[in-house]
């Protein structure tokens, strides 16, 4: 549940982290070079504006060549601090406030401009020019450039993301390798329950069904042990139905501990189990399993609160050299377990090939 819970928030965290990265990356990039490009034209004016001012000074050039490159200097302070289309600019902390505290010392300025009544009053107001143009540029190579102030913020910040982004998908694939891990560890968990008889806990009819199929397709010779309790029925019936619980329980502990190699046994359901030996038949009739099976239900069973007489009815078949299918295997044990209840029960009987009964042997406990 908590994996649940975990996973969509990590997956959540990491999409934010995207975007917040996208974002920022966004802004450094435009914010960049949208307001170099305004902070290089106005830098670029202000120091024609300067050139221009040192001009009339040496009488290189008239008054109105030099207010008209203050107007122009002025137009480029207007547009960075008025012009709504200038994008991304605030970004960085306190240049709007900077850039629009010089424009209105050249505003304030301006007044002495025009009242210059010759070069040589031109000094004095050069050199504040000159002072207000340095301690801009000073600002200005300080609040673009990378190494340091907001963008070297924001590229600080990126790479932080970058490291927080790094973290989220290596924790987010860890999770999923987890997820993936115990779903599939679940998925064998349900498997191995779904095989297993849920009252005696030996493999189920599904499983059996399974491995006679696998058998088969890999022609392995096996012994198949089809086997019904004697007188099941009446033993719900007169005890109920906890007491038949209770031998099922006692007959499946009893042949999952046979002392033979290569065996599995099964619960088909109901009163019926079935055993598959996979040694190789050592003759005709006799095999690791078919004695032993006789001590099993030759001892008495604890059920009901006391120990009781038990007996079961046996068919055995026999794959490949009897028959040639699973189906043909099924089918050849049921009827010789048949034959043995018609026969008086509590015993075991191998099938024949043979067209003649008679030729069939049936072993009595």
């Amino acid at each position: 549940m908590m994996l649940y819970i975990i996973t969509p928030l990590l997956i959540f965290s990491t999409l934010v982290a995207v975007n917040h990265l996208k974002n920022n990356s966004e802004i450094v990039s435009k914010s960049q070079n949208e307001a170099i490009w305004f902070v290089l034209q106005l830098t670029k004016e202000y120091s024609e504006f300067v050139y221009q001012l040192q001009n009339y000074q040496f009488e290189n050039s008239s008054h109105d060549e030099m207010m008209i490159q203050y107007e122009i200097l002025w137009s480029r302070f207007n547009t960075i601090v008025n012009n709504s289309q200038i994008m991304h600019f605030d970004q960085f902390k306190g240049a709007v406030d900077e850039i629009n505290s010089h424009f209105e010392r050249v505003k304030m300025l301006e007044y002495r401009l025009l009242s210059l009544s010759s070069p040589q009053e031109t000094q004095p107001v050069l050199q504040l020019f000159r002072q207000d143009y340095e301690n801009l540029m000073v600002f200005l190579n300080y609040k673009f450039r990378l190494s340091s102030g907001d963008l070297g913020d924001r590229i600080t910040a990126i790479s932080e993301v970058e490291t927080v982004i790094r973290y989220l998908l290596i924790t987010t694939l860890l999770m999923g390798a987890l997820m993936a891990y115990l779903l599939l560890r679940e998925s064998h968990s349900h498997h191995a329950l779904a095989m297993k008889d849920s009252l005696t806990g030996i493999n189920n009819r599904l499983w059996l069904n399974q491995k006679l199929r696998e058998l088969e397709l890999n022609n392995t010779s096996f012994y198949f042990y089809l086997i019904d309790l004697d007188e099941f029925k009446e033993i719900n019936d007169t005890m109920g139905h906890h007491a038949g619980d209770e031998l099922l329980i006692e007959v499946a502990r009893r042949l999952s501990n046979l002392s033979c190699k290569d065996y599995c046994a099964a619960r088909m359901g109901g009163d019926e189990f079935a055993i598959i030996e996979l040694c190789q038949p050592t003759g005709d009739v006799n095999s690791c399993i078919s004695d032993q099976l006789t001590g099993v239900f030759n001892r008495p069973a604890m059920f009901a609160g006391s120990f009781h007489p038990i007996s079961a009815s046996i068919g055995v078949s026999q794959f490949p050299k009897a028959a040639k299918s699973v189906s043909e295997v099924l089918k050849q044990a049921d009827f010789a377990m048949y034959e043995v209840k018609q026969q008086g029960k509590d015993g075991l009987l191998h099938y024949r090939s043979l067209s003649s009964l008679a030729e069939n042997q049936r072993v009595i406990s």
